[in-house]
């Protein structure tokens, strides 16, 4: 059968629809990852009317949604009609190393969604959907329903294992006898450290409800006979463990705004001994945009924070004014091959 030609450039109009009609992709994605097609065909390729039974769905409107995920090249179709997981999808399957499931079931829910759809709204206000809602942060939403919770810090888990070996491959820990993962969730960001680091003991530190998660990985990932697990507030004076070689924070900067980003620095350095270092983990804003797929990585993820958080990606400047406002000095940046930097500080003289 013959099939229609595509001009290899499309007009203007053509292109701006085509972006538009991409809401479709996230949403046959987080289907399969809900209904746990992946985890079905794990075992070999499978009929419709079979994978209809297996996750208990529409046979009909199954077999549209797999063929939808054939042209995204997450399963192929074999002569006979049945579907094949791709190592692609391979990347929806639950539990496995590579999994990228929690993350689809995070960015693709009902709740995401919504939000998105109220950007408009955050852009001519400046505050986030939780702000506009009443509510303090989108942490909140979290911490009062454990389900979702659990699919944001296990999705946090997801995207740091995948990035978080690149970090001592990076930046030299041989000097820290002890690590502070602040804000750490479930604590997927130390094995990879700690594992290069034989002699080095890790803490993570969260609200309390990460601690039965970060307990989970240290089990599963061999290192908890050196790593712990603190709860308590990053917003609290005197809350952070006191005296370790290094703070870290991955990820966490970027959720909030000016003044409370300078509140959690000043009291990581607060903790800090003298020599120690609070190190940074973010991406950086290029100071002028252009159209590379890093380019389109930080405007969606600080978007996002637009919207989610009230937060923001930061350029180089923005990062060092933070960290001046908090008494801290940069000593130096360390790229890194996970597209995030290591912004080294230590406490300023006289800060």
């Amino acid at each position: 059968m013959s099939q229609p030609s595509i001009p290899a450039a499309l007009a203007a109009p053509l292109r701006v629809t085509r972006m538009m009609s991409s809401l479709w992709v996230p949403q046959a994605i987080y289907a399969a990852a809900a209904l746990g097609v992946a985890d079905a065909l794990a075992d070999g390729a499978k009929q419709t009317s079979e994978l209809a039974r297996a996750v208990e769905a529409h046979p009909e409107a199954l077999h549209r949604l797999m063929r939808a995920l054939v042209t995204l090249e997450l399963c192929t179709m074999r002569e006979d009609g049945a579907f094949e997981l791709t190592p692609l999808g391979a990347c929806l399957r639950a539990g496995e190393r590579d999994s990228a499931r929690a993350w689809v079931l995070l960015t693709g829910n009902q709740m995401t969604w919504q939000s998105w759809g109220r950007l408009i709204d955050c852009v001519r206000s400046g505050e986030s959907v939780p702000q506009l809602d009443g509510v303090a942060s989108g942490f909140e939403v979290f911490a009062g329903n454990p389900a979702a919770g659990a699919v944001f810090n296990d999705s946090m888990v997801d995207g740091t294992r995948l990035m978080a070996g690149a970090f001592p491959l990076a930046y030299d820990f041989s000097g820290f006898a002890t690590v502070v993962d602040v804000g750490g969730g479930y604590g997927a960001l130390l094995p990879p450290i700690l594992r290069a680091n034989p002699a080095m003991h890790g803490i993570v530190f969260d609200l309390p409800h990460c601690r039965d998660g970060a307990i989970r990985v240290f089990e599963k990932t061999g290192i908890a006979d050196r790593c712990e697990f603190v709860a308590g507030s990053f917003f609290e004076p005197g809350a952070l463990p006191v005296g370790a070689d290094a703070y870290l924070l991955k990820s966490v900067i970027h959720d909030w705004d000016d003044e409370r980003c300078i509140t959690i620095l000043r009291h990581c350095r607060a903790a800090l001994p003298e020599g120690g270092r609070v190190l940074v983990i973010e991406p950086i804003v290029p100071d002028r945009p252009g159209s590379s797929a890093y380019d389109a990585m930080m405007a969606s993820t600080d978007l996002n924070m637009l919207i989610m958080t009230g937060g923001k990606e930061r350029t180089e400047a923005e990062f060092r004014t933070l960290l001046t406002a908090a008494g801290l000095a940069v000593t130096r940046i360390v790229p890194t091959m996970a597209m995030l930097s290591i912004i080294e500080a230590h406490q300023a003289q006289g800060g």
